[in-house]
């Protein structure tokens, strides 16, 4: 849980370093092996709201040897939430919501994202707009997406907005947008050049 006095870094860094102590050491590796886990793709979602700030958050694809039963399910979101909860309580902020702070869906879905990366060859930041729909322009009405606030920057010119763009390209500098587990991008999909960003120093708000 956060509010505005947050800085998108500090939060930034929060999240993805809590996400790292969730999916990793030895209970990690437990459960991961109870469930037939065989790995994770991980995108970062950074959006705005008035109310609360900055609010950066991952929509992470879980791949499993086979479909979990309701009962494996209710046992992987008491480990995810318990960690995650005991993680971001580590890094200084209150614990997530019980019921929103980390939620979980079947992931029936998740073929069409994979077939779009193996045929029409989807770099990082495709998939990372597949997985959590980032560029999309139907935000919720108490929170904008980064391209909703470039788009308002350009039809209003507002100095709050010029503000919150020159606060996202510093926070975000050096964030990793897609994140694999541990070999399995090598293991399931053909190799590729990494997809080259644009340089946000270039940009002019």
């Amino acid at each position: 849980a956060h509010n505005r006095k947050y800085a998108l870094k500090s939060l930034r860094q929060a999240v993805t370093r809590s996400h790292t102590r969730v999916f990793s050491g030895r209970p990690w590796k437990k459960i991961e092996h109870d469930l037939g886990i065989i790995g994770w793709v991980r995108a970062l979602e950074v959006t705005y709201g008035w109310l609360f700030g900055w609010h950066p958050h991952l929509h992470t694809l879980l791949f499993t040897r086979h479909p979990l039963s309701k009962a494996q399910i209710d046992v992987l979101l008491q480990f995810l939430y318990g960690r995650w909860s005991d993680a971001v309580v580590a890094a200084g902020y209150r614990p997530p919501h019980s019921e929103h702070g980390l939620v979980i869906s079947r992931g029936e879905s998740a073929g069409d994202y994979i077939s779009k990366i193996c045929h029409q060859g989807l770099g990082h930041q495709g998939l990372a707009a597949e997985i959590s729909q980032a560029g999309s322009k139907k935000g919720r009405l108490a929170s904008r997406t980064v391209p909703q606030i470039i788009d308002d920057w350009g039809d209003y010119r507002r100095e709050s907005d010029r503000l919150l763009l020159l606060e996202w390209l510093t926070g975000m500098r050096g964030a990793r947008h897609l994140t694999w587990s541990k070999g399995f991008r090598t293991q399931y999909l053909p190799a590729e050049q990494p997809a080259q960003d644009s340089d946000p120093s270039t940009a002019e708000f």
